[in-house]
């Protein structure tokens, strides 16, 4: 099935400068991008997106992210994604390998960078000096891709290289910050509680409880290693459970939720709420690409 996944290529997506800086405005308003983005794809390429205000979410594999005001979310390239069926507000900064790695030495920082050693990557807005530095090089860039082909390349790769240096910098203090030992015994046990009673108990303050500290403690220490919140944490265990039960297994709708330990008609609204579409569309595509 996987063979069924699109893959957009720089060439179809990026100018010939295989960079560009725009907003989701724009990128919505392109005929060619609304029949791609809201469907699972790989990329490329690889993706900075800066998200304002609030409401804003994005899916990776199967974790729906839901970014704060002023966050970036950093995206690997050639990771299963799909953007959200509700406009976001902000912009992007999608590049290329071959935009960047002139040099030997800037290939080397982006194979090293913490940035990209995982599937993604999100940076808090933890001060208004970062926030400021940030809006200011996406400023920056924003003319020169909007200058085409008058473009300095060389300006532009500079403000690049340097943008990434302010936000690895912030990723790693925001990193050793929240990735303490204890921190992480914290969301390590977490997960062993959750893969153990998720079909029974989905309500955060049973894991608290029983790990002996507060919801609103529990939400932070998974928000920082997971990027999401411990109540999407396991909604998004429940959602995989579902995915995998209707990809895998031929039980029927009411069988699956009954399963998960949910309503039928909560189960219906909790789909399609985190994937767009009902379990019995979802299941119906999935039949249609392995054909």
């Amino acid at each position: 099935m996987s063979k069924n996944i699109p893959r957009h290529s720089t060439d179809d997506v990026l100018d010939p400068l295989n960079i560009e800086v725009i907003s989701f405005e724009e990128l919505y308003s392109q005929k060619i991008a609304q029949e791609t983005i809201y469907d699972y794809h790989r990329a490329s390429f690889y993706q900075i997106f800066r998200y304002k205000g609030r409401g804003n979410s994005h899916f990776v594999k199967n974790v729906k992210i839901t970014p704060e005001n002023n966050s970036l979310l950093i995206v690997n390239q050639d990771i299963l994604q799909r953007f959200s069926n509700q406009d976001c507000t902000g912009d992007m900064i999608l590049f290329s390998v071959d935009f960047f790695g002139d040099t030997r030495e800037k290939i080397n920082f982006l194979n090293k960078s913490s940035l990209f050693q995982n599937d993604y990557a999100i940076i808090h807005p933890r001060s208004r000096k970062f926030v400021k530095q940030v809006e200011l090089y996406f400023s920056l860039m924003k003319i020169q891709t909007d200058k085409g082909q008058e473009t300095k390349s060389a300006l532009l790769r500079n403000c690049l290289h340097n943008l990434l240096m302010i936000i690895e910098r912030e990723y790693r203090i925001q990193k050793r910050r929240f990735d303490s030992p204890v921190n992480q015994t914290y969301t390590q046990q977490f997960r062993a509680l959750l893969n153990q009673h998720y079909l029974t108990e989905k309500r955060v303050y049973f894991y608290a409880e029983k790990l002996n500290i507060s919801e609103k403690k529990l939400s932070q220490i998974v928000s920082s290693v997971h990027g999401v919140s411990a109540k999407e944490y396991i909604s998004e265990k429940v959602l995989s459970e579902a995915i995998r039960l209707l990809k895998n297994t031929t039980l029927n709708q009411g069988e699956i939720a009954d399963l998960l330990g949910l309503d039928f008609t909560y189960f219906i609204k909790f789909f399609r709420k985190h994937v767009g579409m009902s379990p019995a569309k979802y299941r119906k595509k999935l039949e249609s690409m392995i054909e």
